[in-house]
């Protein structure tokens, strides 16, 4: 078998560098709309990094098959022993990340307009639907922790305060003081019109005290 056909010959170092430029500006890009629109509590830098470098590492990979298939069933194999350990929490991630392979393809196989069409217009849709989720308060989770004397602290809060809350699950209880005293965590979802300043005012009622809100991009603490 000639060597020379393992090989993509028919991309110039220009062409092999645009590649890399688009595929990576175009990451950027993508993961800025990630870091942007991130509303869950589990945000890591690294996702945002990795979100730049998968794409430039694909689009490699890509140009390397080329239109040769002997090759790309070799590295189908080789790459099958790769496997992404990452646990992701938030299914919205994986959109993400599987955007940021869809760059790298485009880029790796010269489809560079269908790769800046589609990630401009996939960036705009995911900006404007975090923009309206984002305006309703409800739409995010955040940590709500709190001390109380009592074990069954929720049902000593007045309705109205417990209105406040559309969804909540107990994630922790610990005893601080030997059962003189508890601290609660909670996972709760607000109610749409709900304010997280409105949450902390209304549970600090005596019974509940050291009340901590704990939102994807801020802290309020009483």
């Amino acid at each position: 078998m000639n060597p020379t056909n393992l090989v993509r010959v028919d991309l110039s170092p220009a062409q092999v560098l645009l590649s890399f430029l688009l595929a990576f500006a175009l990451a950027f890009l993508w993961a800025t709309v990630y870091r942007k629109t991130h509303t869950g509590i589990a945000y890591t830098r690294s996702f945002y990094l990795t979100l730049m470098l998968v794409s430039p590492t694909v689009a490699m990979v890509m140009m390397a098959i080329g239109s040769n298939v002997a090759l790309s069933l070799g590295l189908v194999g080789s790459l099958s022993i790769i496997r992404f350990r990452t646990v992701i929490k938030d299914t919205k991630d994986m959109a993400f990340l599987f955007l940021a392979i869809s760059i790298g393809l485009t880029a790796g196989a010269n489809v560079w307009m269908v790769g800046v069409i589609g990630t401009i217009v996939i960036s705009l849709i995911t900006l404007v639907m975090s923009r309206i989720g984002h305006n309703l308060v409800g739409s995010a989770d955040y940590i709500l922790i709190f001390r109380s004397e009592q074990k069954e602290p929720w049902n000593a809060l007045p309705a109205e305060a417990q209105r406040l809350i559309a969804w909540k699950q107990l994630r922790g209880a610990t005893d601080v003081d030997h059962g003189q005293d508890f601290e609660y965590t909670y996972s709760v979802r607000l109610a749409p019109r709900a304010s997280a300043e409105r949450i902390v005012g209304e549970f600090s009622n005596g019974v509940i005290r050291q009340v901590t809100l704990i939102a994807p991009e801020n802290h309020l603490e009483i």
